[in-house]
């Protein structure tokens, strides 16, 4: 695999207990579809633990952001992420080929519905962003689940890009809702998608997350006579 340099430009806690981290891709011609994931590997680690210094990561920005590649992930107690919060700005990082099960389909005319928990959100920022800068008339629904609205990453952005594409529908969704909290609660059910999106047969579904959730999910749109081609999954964690 050929080696692409790239390097650390910033990191900060975009919201509770995840962090994101951003690299210069300036110096690297690097292609990839929006919904893809990469593996990232530290050449200059500060710490070291059983599970190495590579980690696969969905890119979370558009691709055609050319000056960037964004990631998030938890804050987890891991050798890997105390680099990442410690190492100094400009250190290098190799990144892989693009791969992964969930890449935007190309077919503008086809809805999208994406069925997200927890940090299974990245990949789906990389799609909608697409869109917006891309100006493409996607329909596009995110449901988007959370235990309570401190974690979820990039809220703000979703809700702003809700505003300036009328076909984007943002569903946030907490099992813990705070008493001023105006959208969806519990859990992403069958009767929470069918509220919002009246035909099964149309879109391409997205179901990221935890394993169980995404079993679920993936269960409910069966027994909804979805055709399995329609549907795209990842199981996080």
């Amino acid at each position: 695999m050929d080696e692409n340099i790239i390097y650390l430009k910033d990191r900060k806690i975009i919201c509770e207990n995840t962090i994101g981290i951003w690299f210069d891709r300036s110096k690297i011609d690097y292609e990839y579809e929006p919904g893809q994931y990469a593996l990232i590997t530290l050449l200059e680690p500060k710490y070291h633990d059983n599970e190495g210094n590579s980690r696969l990561f969905s890119i979370a920005n558009s691709p055609s952001r050319k000056d960037i590649l964004m990631f998030a992930t938890r804050a987890l107690d891991s050798a890997f992420n105390k680099n990442i919060l410690e190492l100094p700005i400009g250190t290098k990082a190799t990144i892989g080929k693009p791969g992964g099960n969930t890449p935007l389909h190309k077919d503008v005319s086809i809805p999208a519905v994406f069925l997200i928990g927890g940090i299974g959100i990245t990949p789906v920022r990389s799609m909608v962003e697409y869109s917006v800068l891309e100006k493409l008339p996607y329909e596009m629904y995110l449901f988007y689940g959370n235990k309570r609205k401190s974690l979820m990453a990039f809220y703000d952005e979703f809700s702003e890009w809700a505003k300036i594409k009328p076909d984007f529908k943002f569903i946030p969704v907490v099992e813990e809702p705070e008493k001023d909290w105006q959208f969806e609660s519990g859990i992403i059910t069958e009767e929470l998608i069918k509220k919002y999106v009246n035909d099964f047969s149309k879109p391409i579904f997205y179901i990221v997350g935890p394993p169980q959730m995404v079993d679920t999910i993936e269960s409910i749109l069966i027994k909804n006579n979805v055709n399995p081609e329609k549907i795209k999954l990842e199981r996080f964690g």
